[in-house]
């Protein structure tokens, strides 16, 4: 086997394993559910979903998580009571991407809307 070919098939094989291994990454998954059931978490989360299903239904092909005046605020829904303001951005900043990419999959036809099973009767 020539080089070329053995460099052909490595890069063909790199190219491959990150195409099928980057899509199923949730931005999310390696969180614990405190940190999912925070209310910073949730308002960035439904942010985020709002904005990516928008972005995505406009037809934009512009797949930008970490812009716009929600991101770079992140402090929708915050109250004192709260507790530090840097801390609760850095939560709504983790659910808003989380939930962008939720309401980009789910305009973009990646999973169906009521799950495996359907949701009809």
């Amino acid at each position: 086997m020539s080089c070329r070919s053995l460099f052909a098939m490595l890069m063909i094989l790199a190219f491959a394993t990150v195409a099928f291994a980057l899509p199923n990454r949730r931005p999310d998954q390696g969180l614990n559910k405190e940190i999912r059931h925070d209310p910073a978490f949730r308002a960035g989360f439904t942010d985020g979903y709002h904005q990516g299903s928008n972005d995505c239904e406009a037809l934009s092909n512009s797949y930008n998580d970490e812009a716009g005046p929600m991101y770079q605020q992140a402090s929708d829904g915050y109250t004192p009571q709260y507790g530090d303001l840097t801390t609760y951005q850095k939560l709504f900043r983790l659910g808003y991407i989380a939930g962008y990419k939720d309401g980009w999959d789910f305009n973009a036809g990646q999973y169906p809307p009521f799950g495996a099973g359907g949701g009809g009767p």
